[in-house]
């Protein structure tokens, strides 16, 4: 059996695609960032190998699961469960996760929206008393505009809708599109309207929306190409994009090798270079595009990454300390952050 295979032995022989260039930029001229990738986190089948294009720096596995098994990946995939914290409009699980809604809450009205202020709304002062949370809570709101009334928002792969219920707080109408059921059952139990097809079917629907959202799912396509040109078409002209996905040039890449969360292989079938992400946005026919904050900070994804032992925690815990302060104070390199943050538009 060739070494190749070896690697993937566990993953039917049949359900395999070789790609042999970078599916982002076609370049052929590569070299091997890691070998024998496992997923640890939901227990995939698999063994996979990852490479570094030269020519753009995205990382993508080879050989990769194609269109008609990929589904093997998510039989045990568990990032969408409903938690009672996720949902602004239900009370936490005690008394410390009640006064963080209602901080929480309270923020997102004074800050995204255009409500008339109100009593309670004194709680954001909160927010204001810890200022280097407010960029990581912005990103949490994935920036939406504050200089307009808000409008329409489509997140496109929604999950549960915890995002999707935020927005609502600030006054947007939102919908989403997700391909697991479950999770879309639990977004439509919270009102929201989540179509499941195909995204061109929404597209040839005609449908137009303020505000388009992709968090943490463009590494999981096969043609992101394809995925960008549907949410311009779906964007009204002016409208708001934005979209976050790990960055294989991250510290945590770094510092944790094998064991980053962000490679999460084979469910991440490529992990982006910031200069990769924006030529692809631009391609696909956005303007204005523009680095954010992150609301995926060096905390979050130590958190996820299986090298992140007790043993390691006070280091980790500094480091995060630091990372959050750079970004705050405008010291943080953008190139090297956990995630890669944009927001773009389309010509008016």
């Amino acid at each position: 059996m060739s070494k190749e295979n070896n690697q993937s032995r566990d993953w039917p022989s049949e359900g395999l695609e070789h790609l042999r260039a970078c599916p982002i930029c076609a370049g052929e001229r590569r070299h091997c960032v890691h070998q024998g990738l496992a997923d640890h986190l939901f227990n995939a089948p698999g063994r996979w190998d990852l490479y570094g294009c030269e020519q753009c720096g995205t990382a993508y596995l080879d050989p990769r699961p194609n269109r008609q098994t990929i589904h093997l990946a998510y039989q045990d995939y568990g990032t969408h469960e409903s938690q009672l914290d996720d949902d602004p409009e239900q009370p936490g699980t005690d008394w410390r996760g009640s006064l963080k809604q209602a901080i929480l809450r309270a923020y997102i009205r004074v800050r995204f929206s255009s409500k008339p202020f109100k009593p309670r709304d004194v709680f954001a002062g909160a927010m204001w008393l810890r200022p280097f949370l407010r960029p990581r809570f912005d990103a949490a709101m994935r920036h939406l505009p504050v200089s307009i009334k808000p409008g329409t928002v489509l997140d496109i792969g929604c999950g549960n809708g915890r995002f999707l219920a935020w927005a609502r707080v600030a006054g947007w109408q939102g919908c989403g599109t997700e391909f697991d059921t479950q999770a879309a059952a639990v977004a439509r139990a919270k009102g929201f309207d989540v179509h499941e097809g195909p995204l061109d079917e929404l597209v040839n629907s005609g449908s137009k929306f303020d505000a388009v959202t992709i968090s943490h799912v463009i590494e999981h396509v096969h043609e992101p190409s394809t995925l960008l040109r549907a949410a311009r078409q779906l964007l009204k002209p002016g409208g708001h994009f934005w979209i976050e996905t790990p960055n294989i040039n991250a510290r945590g890449h770094a510092y944790f090798g094998a064991g980053w969360a962000g490679l999460h292989p084979p469910h991440h079938l490529q992990v982006f270079a910031p200069k990769a992400l924006e030529r692809l946005l631009q391609d696909a026919g956005f303007i204005d595009i523009r680095v954010a904050s992150s609301q995926s900070g060096w905390r979050a994804m130590a958190s996820l990454s299986r090298l992140a032992d007790p043993a390691q925690m006070g280091n980790i815990r500094s480091q995060a300390i630091r990372e959050d302060m750079a970004e705050f104070l405008g010291h943080s390199d953008a190139a090297q952050r956990e995630c890669i943050t944009l927001t773009a538009t389309v010509s008016a």
